[in-house]
């Protein structure tokens, strides 16, 4: 009876890799209808009716993004897709979809890696940063393709060392806490991100930090 409940555990988890595998994709083209390389012009092309000017050019270190889409649907949750374009090229090179508190939750993060798995199939490779001082939890799980690496990470700046009261003022017992207050857990920004890039761009692809 043993053997018999062995073999029937085999079978049922070869058949699930099976199905994993067979509805994972060989080659992820890019995010939609958008491909690395793409100009400003060839982006509304391709987004014509969802693609939106940005209220000046945000800066992304050596890139830059004056498009978005809001509110784009990936895995039934609300995400801010920015497309980053390179300083120099001034063409497509990393889309990164935003969600940001309070609709960024350890909840909604898992139903996001529920959805890419079951888009994508097992991510490749997993990384976890534990927090320390001012640095967010970062917890990462990657999928790469031959044309696109897809990361989803999960950051979170809320701690318990955050500070109610600021610490080099006197208390002055004539004023409130409310008065006094610095910050409290539900100001502190927590994020759940989408990036997505060409797969031969290394320098956008880090190495997960040793903890």
């Amino acid at each position: 009876m043993r053997v018999m409940r062995q073999v029937l555990t085999w079978v049922c988890l070869s058949l699930w890799v099976s199905a994993v595998s067979a509805a994972a994709p060989s080659d992820v083209a890019g995010w939609k209808a958008a491909r690395w390389g793409m100009t400003a012009d060839e982006l509304q092309t391709a987004f014509p009716k969802d693609l939106k000017k940005l209220p000046g050019r945000w800066e992304y270190g050596r890139a830059y993004a004056d498009h978005a889409v809001f509110d784009a649907d990936v895995a039934g949750l609300a995400f801010d897709a920015f497309f980053q374009m390179n300083n120099e090229t001034q063409e497509l090179e990393q889309v990164l979809l935003e969600r940001r508190r309070p609709r960024a939750t350890p909840a909604a993060f898992e139903k996001l890696l529920d959805g890419l798995e079951e888009r994508y199939g097992p991510p490749t490779e997993t990384c976890q940063q534990r927090k320390t001082g001012g640095q967010p939890l970062r917890y990462a799980l990657v999928w790469r393709f031959p044309t696109t690496t897809l990361h989803a990470s999960f950051l979170d700046f809320s701690s318990t060392e955050v500070f109610t009261r600021n610490p080099n003022v006197d208390i002055d017992p004539l004023r409130t806490f409310r008065d006094d207050r610095r910050i409290t857990r539900r100001f502190v920004p927590r994020r759940i991100l989408l990036r997505l890039h060409a797969s031969d761009r290394e320098d956008l692809a880090p190495q997960c930090p040793q903890n």
